[in-house]
């Protein structure tokens, strides 16, 4: 996270708004001053050493501040702004969570994001408490910055049901083991192994072309740790049938399995226990890297729902969720060989796990019954094409001679043999069945009542709607490989770049109008432009070109760059040509500081509005009154204005949701 000025505000007030005044003092003291060793934090804070101590060990819990000690003893801290800046998204993840996976595991997540990291023993002895901390989304008395309004831990879950949530979080990768190696800043990290590989490989001297063999293997060893950190199968204790842990702990009955293929009862997920138990000491906690694959593909889905269309975006939808197990963070460093390595999925595995309940035949023009289209069995093997409603009405026609009904007509097949419908193998799932004098057709030369769609057809469909996000101009999706079995990748740098130039532009168009908007187009897409160029292609006059060209400079959008001549050129400027150009880089860096400053100005305007409504939230906020709903103790008037601190709070923290999101698009898609 670039520390700017206003990013630095941000991370501090969200560190405030969520843990208080002790942490945020000193979260802000390392975020400005840099590393620092305890005795100089205590200067610059002016805290007592105990209460020092007691913020570090809430900064560290919930990995805001990293702590490495040297070896002649002295331990440094510092900030982690990165995690500061996570706490805007937590109300995100866990309605991601929420709508795969049920309210328990909302409600697990959410006692992560409370505790930071923490055993698994401990997080069930957490739901076995009775004093269990109330699970509302606030910490320190303030609401938690996530646009989730407090859930009450009516989701009981059981031990057996803790351990089944948990091990499908750590299959996706939303969860992760902690290693102590988590707790060092990357930088340290990585300077620990170069000095390891210089000192056993290279006897402690840097010579020549050593320097880049020593990046390039403390690259690749870097990668190793990465795999190991998300190494947790290992952990995983398996209950044989008697019911004895591997470690000697009696378990409980095994029970019957309830449902399949990750079903769920009333609008919950169905944890089935099915013997896997976690090590009761492993250490666990949020992935936030992995956090932001998921909301980098719900972004994804949301621009292909307003380009193209709700059915295309669930198709795309499906696809983004077969890749992100593939996936283990969003920013990559670029390789070669990253067009080859790029993970892909095939369209009859998309067109199988989509929900049965999503009608692909719809938004992309004609079906595969309705048209001919290349791929279908008769122009495959050379047969001439036929005309199926002649054929369709020739059948019907010669069924009324015979004098038979067409519930009782016997379906014929491609071989010529007749079978019931209800013996149809060609049948599926969610194939209509003819009614009475209902017209039929034919698909792949077997006749079929109207409106029917094999699972061909939802294959091709599902290819139709693939094409379309193919052929996009922003290319939701990519041909992979060359076997042609119809394998799709994403290329997420070029979507990514495409959504950063549409959020320039809209802001453009607000900013400075159709011709601001025209001209940094222009610019972005020609490059460096003399005026008189720039006024001819956008047929405009110079004055009005001058003068939106000024105010855009003015602002930071576009700059002007000088190219002498010859060099000669002195104080005449005739002998000087100015050349406009468009900057995407600077841009991007200015949205993001100033993205940063609205949503500092909104922390800072909720806490005007909490200091207003003092009085009203310190009387909900009592011990006494917790359980109780407001009405039963607040008079109408104060009722009325805790009603209206409410809207206003949800409004500012929706409005913080939807600058983050610009946010995820500039920096950590």
């Amino acid at each position: 996270m670039s520390r700017s000025q206003y990013a630095v505000e941000l991370c501090a007030l969200l560190v405030d708004e969520t843990y208080g005044e002790l942490t945020s003092r000193i979260f802000t003291t390392l975020l400005r001053k840099g590393r620092l060793p305890i005795a100089t934090i205590s200067k610059h804070t002016r805290l007592t050493p105990r209460a020092l101590r007691h913020g570090l060990a809430v900064l560290i819990q919930q990995n805001l501040v990293y702590h490495h000690t040297v070896p002649k003893g002295l331990t440094h801290y510092e900030a982690n702004d990165d995690a500061a800046y996570n706490l805007t998204r937590s109300g995100k993840i866990m309605e991601i969570v929420e709508s795969r996976y049920g309210p328990r595991a909302r409600d697990v997540v959410q006692n992560l994001f409370l505790h930071g990291h923490i055993k698994v023993s401990d997080l069930a002895d957490a739901y076995k408490s009775p004093q269990q901390p109330a699970v509302n989304g606030k910490a320190n008395g303030h609401p938690a910055v996530n646009g989730v309004n407090g859930h009450a831990n009516a989701n009981v879950v059981s031990e057996v049901q803790l351990d089944v949530i948990l091990v499908e979080l750590l299959e996706l990768g939303l969860i992760e083991p902690v290693v102590e190696r988590m707790f060092r800043s990357p930088a340290d990290t990585r300077l620990e192994v170069e000095n390891r590989i210089l000192r056993d490989e290279y006897n402690g001297e840097v010579k020549g072309k050593t320097k880049e063999l020593l990046q390039g293997k403390s690259k690749e060893k870097l990668e190793e740790m990465e795999a190991e950190n998300r190494e947790w199968k290992s952990k995983v204790l398996k209950r044989p049938l008697n019911g004895v842990l591997a470690n000697g702990v009696n378990g409980s009955s095994k029970r019957r399995r309830l449902s399949h293929s990750g079903a769920s009862i009333n609008g919950d997920h169905a944890y089935e226990d099915d013997g896997t138990r976690l090590d009761p000491n492993l250490v666990i906690r949020i992935n936030h890297e992995k956090c932001a694959v998921l909301l980098r593909n719900f972004q994804l889905v949301e621009a292909v729902k307003d380009r193209i269309g709700e059915t295309t975006s669930q198709v795309y939808a499906e696809l983004l969720k077969r890749l992100e197990k593939k996936i283990t963070k969003c920013q990559t460093p670029k390789t070669e060989d990253d067009d080859q390595d790029r993970p892909s999925v095939m369209t009859k595995d998309i067109a199988a796990w989509l929900p049965k309940s999503v009608n692909v035949a719809l938004g992309i023009g004609k079906t595969a019954v309705d048209a001919p289209r290349a791929g279908n069995i008769g122009e495959m093997t050379g047969s001439p094409p036929f005309n199926r409603k002649r054929k369709a009405d020739d059948l019907e026609a010669k069924a009324d001679r015979n004098g038979s009904d067409d519930e009782d007509r016997p379906v014929v097949n491609g071989n010529g043999t007749t079978h019931d419908e209800e013996d149809d193998p060609f049948l599926d799932d969610t194939a209509v069945k003819p009614t009475k004098r209902q017209k039929v057709t034919f698909v792949d030369n077997v006749q079929r009542p109207e409106g029917f769609h094999t699972k061909d057809d939802r294959i091709l469909q599902v290819k139709d709607h693939l094409f379309l996000l193919e052929h996009d101009k922003y290319g939701f999706v990519t041909k992979a490989g060359m076997n042609g079995h119809g394998e799709w990748s994403v290329d997420f740098e070029n979507i990514i770049k495409h959504l950063r130039e549409a959020e320039i532009d809209k802001l453009v168009l607000e900013m400075f109008g159709p011709t601001g908007h025209r001209l940094v187009r222009m610019l972005r897409k020609m490059g460096k432009l003399d005026e008189k160029v720039l006024k001819d292609t956008a047929l405009m006059k110079q004055k009005d070109v001058r003068t939106k060209l000024a105010e855009l400079q003015l602002s930071g959008w576009v700059d002007i760059q000088e190219v002498p001549k010859d060099g000669t050129r002195g104080a005449n400027n005739a002998r000087v040509i100015f050349l406009w150009f468009f900057d995407n880089e600077r841009c991007s860096t200015l949205v993001l500081d100033h993205t940063y400053k609205a949503m500092s100005r909104l922390l800072e305007r909720l806490g005007v509005e909490r200091l207003r409504a003092k009085s009203v939230l310190e009387l909900t906020q009592r011990r006494d009154m917790r359980d109780k709903p407001p009405d039963e103790y607040l008079t109408q008037t104060q009722m009325n204005e805790l009603n209206a601190f409410r809207d206003r709070e949800e409004m500012l923290l929706g409005q913080l949701n939807r600058l983050d999101e610009i946010v995820g698009i500039f920096r950590d898609y």
